[in-house]
């Protein structure tokens, strides 16, 4: 069996706080991509979904482990179907 670390719950609260930071960043960045290609409601979406999130990432990974953990889900769910939707993103890093 291959072990791939903690679970989400599993995590210290500072690393949970710092995952749902991370996702509520490319939350927000990936919508201002998807609203440079003329895909506004999902902007609007992950833009909303990103800013609150950042908002309170701190106080959910300390005190309410249920509720933080569905956020991450409905977080990566919506990286997800942006990813769907816009393929041509570029994933890795690029040069310049």
């Amino acid at each position: 069996m291959i072990s791939i670390g903690p679970s989400f719950l599993e995590l210290p609260p500072a690393e949970r706080q710092a995952v749902l930071e991370r996702l509520a960043v490319t939350l927000e960045r990936n919508a201002a991509w998807a609203g440079e290609q003329g895909d506004g409601a999902l902007e609007m979406v992950m833009r909303s979904v990103g800013t609150a999130l950042l908002s309170v990432a701190g106080d959910l990974a300390n005190s309410d482990l249920m509720l933080a953990d569905d956020v991450a889900s409905r977080a990566i769910g919506l990286i997800t179907t942006f990813h769907l939707r816009h393929p041509q993103y570029p994933v890795g890093p690029a040069l310049h």
